[in-house]
């Protein structure tokens, strides 16, 4: 993979400030999501088609798609090349979402991007727009690659107006059915970003499997298939069980791209994804922070949790939304002795403590329900587990990751 970009176009300040910035992201929120491409590919037309200027790798998938994109981008750091990182969502700064070889993008270049993006006057949404400030700063800033994470399904999310060198699906599994609809539909939207002759990776098993192996095959768009249980023969800095398959399925991803093992290698050992098993050493002992916020993600967390902490008593900050299938991840995460405070994610889709309490108690599990970020974490801190787990809701871990004290 070589630099084919012109040299960076500088940036010309812009009236906008980084609060200015946020609350024009606010109103585009009102909109809600949107389906269909026609929005993005007006915007990007304007800012001069940003997404062609650069290689991309473009990941779908239910869950890992996050971590496998962090890995790869810092795999292909590690071969030499500008890398730019886009994901979504952020846990607690928008700059988050958009990155260069690891460094997130300064507020007052995020500003200047979705000002340039408002003045195109195209009606876009939230996510639409700051896809296609992801776009444009890249090419600004002159990547050699860019790594681009799916928001929302595949097929008409705002990211597949690209044409990868490489697409990856990580897995599917159930979650945002009230869009995506069933499994099978699920399936069938990720697979939408699979491209005429352009290779695929994936973890998927079952239907969903033979779903993108159809889809590939009908887009003569060689596929490569990554098995549950593949062997992954390097370090991951990473922890949790369920990053040795985010890892098998992004070192397949790095061969096919032709990255060195040398790459591949220091790649893995210098990962940083925070949010997905995050252990913060503190006075009152270990705390774990993860985003599972589905039953998939609940039941990688439970095994990661049986393996790494057998023993002793749990205690969890648990908070998820309203539109997620919470009995379900109820009945795997927690155990009979857990004790559960529960609370309530900064999103107003947040299911209430109330209705939490109650799922928990038809379990008989214990259960306490507090909705101030501030008293949770210290209540977490001061409980008696043997191990504290944060999880539920990425929006949850957002609002209380900064307030852990560490040692």
């Amino acid at each position: 993979m070589t630099n084919q970009n012109s040299s960076p176009t500088s940036l010309v300040p812009s009236p906008f400030t980084y609060d200015d910035a946020l609350k024009y992201l606010d109103w585009l929120s009102v909109f809600g999501i949107k389906e269909g491409l026609e929005r993005i590919k007006a915007l990007t037309a304007k800012l001069g088609e940003p997404q062609n200027f650069y290689r991309t790798i473009h990941v779908a998938g239910t869950n890992g798609k996050g971590s496998v994109c962090a890995m790869l981008a810092e795999m292909l750091k590690a071969s030499g090349l500008k890398v730019g990182l886009f994901t979504s969502p952020h846990l607690e700064s928008y700059c988050e979402r958009i990155r260069i070889d690891g460094a997130n993008i300064p507020e007052s270049d995020f500003a200047e991007m979705i000002f340039r993006v408002k003045v195109c006057e195209v009606e876009c949404t939230h996510f639409e727009a700051l896809t296609a400030a992801a776009f444009l700063y890249f090419k600004e800033r002159a990547v050699d690659a860019a790594v681009i994470e799916v928001g929302l399904g595949g097929l008409f999310d705002s990211t597949n107006v690209i044409t990868p060198e490489l697409s990856i699906i990580t897995n599917v599994a159930l979650d945002h059915e009230n869009i995506l609809g069933d499994l099978d539909g699920i399936a069938r939207n990720k697979a939408g970003i699979i491209k005429p002759n352009v290779p695929c990776v994936t973890g998927a098993t079952g239907k969903p499997l033979e779903i993108i192996r159809a889809t590939a095959a009908e887009k003569n768009a060689p596929l490569y298939e990554v098995k549950p249980l593949s062997l992954v023969p390097y370090p991951l800095s990473l922890k949790g069980e369920y990053q040795k398959f985010n890892a098998a399925i992004a070192i397949r991803a790095a061969e096919v791209l032709g990255l060195s093992e040398s790459a591949i290698s220091r790649g893995l050992a210098d990962v940083k994804w925070a949010g997905r098993f995050e252990v913060f050493e503190t006075a009152s002992g270990a705390v774990i922070i993860d985003g599972a916020h589905n039953p998939d993600g609940a039941a990688a967390l439970r095994r990661s949790l049986d393996a790494a902490f057998p023993d002793g008593r749990r205690v969890w900050l648990f908070g998820v939304l309203k539109d997620k299938d919470f009995a379900t991840m109820i009945k795997i995460l927690f155990r009979a002795d857990d004790f559960v405070i529960v609370t309530e994610p900064q999103s107003e889709r947040a299911a209430s403590t109330e209705t939490i309490c109650a799922a928990l108690s038809e379990r008989g599990i214990k259960c306490l329900a507090v909705k101030d970020n501030v008293e949770v974490v210290e209540r977490l801190l001061s409980s008696g587990g043997d191990v504290k787990i944060i999880a539920g809701s990425l929006y949850l871990i957002g609002a209380v990751r900064s307030k852990i004290p560490q040692i």
